[in-house]
């Protein structure tokens, strides 16, 4: 019996686990006739403090998902903070692979963090942080495993380590929105 019910649950974590990444649009809008593609959010880097919220230090809870406009690709970021922060337009968020390599991708807009913009769902909504669209080769980040980030606000940069579970989530996001492409 405790056999089968570690199988069970073993097989219902590999489920959810190899299914987390999906397509959440894909439709041609009515308006401006433009295919629109964008994958759902999916967290690649956790705050591991006990604190949360609390305690007066930086947040750091991120969300990734990719978005196309006709031609226009977008890497999305929702970053969770308890600061107001900002990002220039043209800011480089560079993302670092197991090999060492980097790939840039730049801020499309003057970005200031507010209420509820860095969440996805409702947990988190009182908490300031930043919806951000990036620019940059989105194709660059297939198969690869990604092991830092850096953001480059207009206080400086900050470093984040993505959750071990999460080096190869951008790299599978990547490939479910590739395959809705065709």
């Amino acid at each position: 019996m405790k056999k089968l019910i570690i199988s069970v649950l073993a097989c219902i974590s590999f489920c959810i686990s190899a299914n987390a990444q999906k397509i959440k649009v894909n439709e041609i809008d009515k308006f401006t006739k433009q295919r629109i593609i964008e994958t759902s959010f999916e967290k690649i880097v956790s705050d591991k403090s006990v604190l949360g919220s609390s305690g007066g230090r930086l947040m750091k809870n991120i969300w990734i998902a990719f978005r196309k406009v006709n031609e226009n690709e977008y890497l999305r970021l929702k970053w969770c903070t308890n600061n107001v922060l900002a990002m220039d337009s043209n800011a480089d968020v560079i993302f670092l692979d197991d090999k060492g390599n980097t790939y840039t991708f730049q801020n499309t807009d003057f970005t200031v963090s507010g209420k509820g913009e860095g969440t996805v769902g409702a947990f988190g909504s009182a908490l300031y942080g930043l919806n951000i669209y990036l620019t940059g080769d989105c194709s660059a980040l297939e198969g690869k495993t990604i092991t830092d980030m850096r953001i480059n606000t207009t206080d400086g940069y900050i470093d984040f380590e993505l959750n071990k579970k999460a080096t190869n989530t951008i790299s599978k996001t990547y490939k479910v929105f590739k395959d809705a492409q065709k």
